[in-house]
């Protein structure tokens, strides 16, 4: 979102940071005022003049408050002194919400964040929503996207080079024929000069010759054009997958799978289409255009000249067309996208679908994204279609001027213009074809670049998005024991509104700890942390007294086993499923794990046992069985540290009491850190961590928490209500 939208009257937007616009002060008087901030103050200014500044300093806290009909950004000291700096309609809530957060961390951190990305950012050019894209698709260099879109074919330039040589050489023969043309009409159809046999022979033999040589010369072209093309896709497609999977979990949770598809495949598909055909098409063609113009210039100047008079104008056009045109491709390609997210998250939610009774729903939302998509796309192809036809008729006029003046010349009419035979004639309008095909090409390419620019910023966007969860140059693999260490860290998605705030705390090897508070406070977030799925946005996080900023993320996590609250079994086997974190693992080792997850039981009794296909997210399987696989996948996985998000919420009492003992024997030894609703599942930890509105409430174990009737002490009697009201009631899923 910009925060830098206006500058008082008299003053220049340079001088701040941010400044809004407001339009409402004192009692609901309207106004046209502008709030200002520099790197330490706040200014109000009202039609220009200052009439209040203060330091950010003077408040604890800065807040908006949304009263009926509009709202107003307050300065706090408590809960009981605050003021009204400004007021504002409803419109501009979520801006100054956004300054109060950033001021707010500043107050906290002393460093006043410069940008926001709350909102869709826009070009700050033409003023479009960017959309996702890092630069405007419509206002970037198309020059610098196409030289990085060519320079992909480096690794495969002496294959294209051949191809492109055989294409320039087909070009090559396609002159020769006009040539032959002439001679047998000169020299033989019209002196009616039959009696020379062998000349004639042989220039037919030439002719055969020139499509015969054409055709080898075609078949090597294509040859060497699909090894390009195949190649050049697949090294695309997998850049593209693999980049993917190393962006963080930030940068990935901005794109939806739908999007991610979209662009691994079709854009990539798009891309190879185009620089193995189109891309070469394109060198050959202005070759060969110019080889043919220079032969028309040295045949009959003059001719030429009227050959290409209107060349000029249709250049004109399609060039302002295609702005136009590239408006609408790239609208199109938004549609698309979204109508590939429609259809992934129809097709992944397919049961909540089924269970609320929403097909008619989705099938009604799907066809309107096809339809949005259709009429996008068709759009496109109208304009197109009503500025081509025009354009291309207007470039063959010169043929007009070309046979009549032509004709005249053969007639010895227009002495200024000199004379010309029949097989003269024959050869330039010949010619003129030659130069008119290669421009009728070039000048529907625009329509082509059009469409794959979109798509070629889309994919370079994933390929050289700089991930912010990356290793260092010097990282180390380390062999980890297990002392894990929050030192005050902090951390938000958003650096100015931290999900946890000022956080230390110990976990010592070979013990168990709990991590609990209500929903939201960033127990899960601490889990990533250590995960290192995110970065921490101050302080630090060290395992065995390495920052693991300095660990490798592949060193780190191998030897971290994890069990999430959300289950996710691969297409496969339930045996591929249980050695996904530990391939080579033998037989034995397998059933070992399943025995302690508690799963060997029933997987024995699926009709192919381990190799029993699990379907798409393992939906053959039932919640609770899923969830013993992951664990078994866990406990296999033979891991320094394990962590438990919910690891047992899907499970009766029963199977979690018999997983439970499984899991005390594999965290022997190991730390353990563990995330539960069902407290009692975590009396038994060596320390409970309780956290409450991102901060460390108390530690303890469960009796010690117990006695301080606190933070964990409300949270268990919460409990137990919630669970004797459901006896009372009879219904397992009252919520309290």
């Amino acid at each position: 979102m910009n925060l830098l939208l206006s500058a008082p009257k008299g003053h220049e937007l340079s001088e701040y940071v941010y400044s809004l616009p407001f339009n409402l002060y004192g009692k609901a008087k309207k106004v046209d005022g502008t709030l200002s901030v520099t790197h330490s103050e706040i200014i109000v200014y009202i039609d220009g003049e200052e009439i209040d500044r203060f330091g950010f300093s003077d408040y604890e806290e800065y807040a908006c408050e949304q009263l009926v009909g509009c709202s107003m950004m307050v300065g706090k000291i408590d809960d009981r002194d605050k003021k009204c700096i400004c007021a504002f309609t409803q419109d501009s809530f979520i801006a100054f919400a956004e300054l109060c957060k950033i001021i707010n961390h500043c107050l906290t951190t002393g460093h006043l964040v410069e940008e926001s990305d709350i909102d869709e950012p826009k070009c700050p050019k033409c003023g479009l929503p960017l959309d996702g894209y890092t630069e405007c698709p419509y206002c970037a260099s198309k020059v610098k996207t196409f030289a990085k879109l060519f320079g992909r074919l480096k690794p495969y330039k002496g294959v294209f080079a051949i191809a492109i040589g055989c294409t320039i050489l087909g070009e090559l023969l396609n002159v020769l024929s006009p040539q032959i043309n002439k001679v047998l009409i000169d020299d033989y159809v019209i002196p009616h000069n039959m009696s020379h046999w062998l000349g004639f022979g042989l220039l037919c033999a030439a002719m055969f010759g020139i499509i015969i040589l054409n055709t080898l010369i075609n078949w090597v072209n294509m040859k060497c054009s699909y090894y390009v093309s195949l190649n050049l896709g697949q090294d695309l497609r997998q850049d593209v997958f693999d980049k993917t999977l190393e962006l963080s979990m930030s940068s990935i949770s901005k794109k939806t799978a739908g999007d991610l598809i979209n662009r691994v495949s079709n854009d990539a598909n798009k891309l190879q289409s185009f620089l193995t055909d189109n891309g070469k098409n394109a060198i050959v063609r202005i070759f060969s255009l110019i080889i043919v113009a220079v032969m028309l210039f040295v045949m009959n100047w003059k001719l030429a000249l009227l050959a290409i008079v209107p060349i000029p104008l249709v250049v004109l056009i399609i060039k302002r067309a295609y702005n136009v045109i590239h408006m609408y491709y790239g609208r199109s390609w938004r549609f698309s996208n979204n109508h590939s997210k429609l259809l992934h998250d129809a097709l992944d939610g397919i049961r909540v679908v089924k269970t609320c009774g929403t097909e008619e729903a989705e099938i009604e939302k799907y066809r309107v994204a096809s339809e949005n998509w259709a009429k996008a796309a068709s759009k496109a192809e109208i304009v197109w279609n009503l500025i081509w036809p025009f354009s291309d008729f207007l470039m063959t006029v010169g043929n007009y001027f070309v046979l009549y003046f032509g004709s005249l010349m053969i007639l010895s009419k227009i002495p200024a213009f000199g004379e010309m035979t029949l097989g003269e004639l024959t050869l330039f309008t010949s010619y003129i074809g030659m130069l008119y095909n290669p421009l009728r090409w070039l000048m529907q390419l625009p329509r082509q670049l059009a469409d794959v620019s979109i798509s070629a910023s889309k994919v370079f966007e994933i390929l050289e998005e700089n991930t912010d969860v990356r290793d260092d140059a010097d990282c180390v693999d380390l062999d980890i024991k297990g002392n894990i260490k929050f030192n005050g860290v902090y951390f938000g998605y958003k650096v100015y509104n931290p999900v946890l705030k000022d956080i230390t705390c110990d976990f010592e090897q070979g013990k168990m700890y709990g991590i609990v508070g209500h929903s939201g406070v960033g127990k899960s977030t601490m889990i990533n942390l250590i995960l290192r799925l995110y970065d921490v946005t101050q302080g630090s996080v060290t395992i065995d007294g390495v920052d693991i900023r300095k660990i490798s993320q592949q060193s780190l996590r191998s030897q971290v086993g994890v069990v999430l609250q959300e289950t996710y079994l691969f297409e496969g086997t339930v045996l591929e499923n249980i050695t996904y974190a530990k391939p080579n693992a033998t037989f034995e080792e397998v059933i070992q794990a399943a025995k302690i997850a508690h799963c060997h039981e029933f997987i024995t009794k699926l009709p192919d046992g381990y190799n029993t296909r699990v379907g798409n997210k393992g939906y053959t399987l039932s919640g609770g069985e899923r969830q013993r696989v992951a664990i078994a996948r866990a406990i296999l996985h033979n891991p320094k540290i394990i962590i438990l998000d919910e690891a047992t919420a899907s499970l009766d009492t029963e199977t979690e009491r018999q997983i439970q003992e499984g899991l005390n024997e594999l965290c022997k030894g190991r730390t353990t850190i563990a995330i539960a609703h069902r407290l009692s599942t975590l009396s038994h930890a060596d320390k409970l961590i309780v956290l409450d509105k991102g901060r460390m409430a108390e530690t303890g174990t469960h009796e010690e928490l117990m006695k301080k009737k606190g933070v964990y002490y409300e949270l268990v009697m919460a409990q137990r209500k919630t669970t004797k009201m459901r006896e009372v009631t009879g219904n397992p899923n009252y919520v309290h």
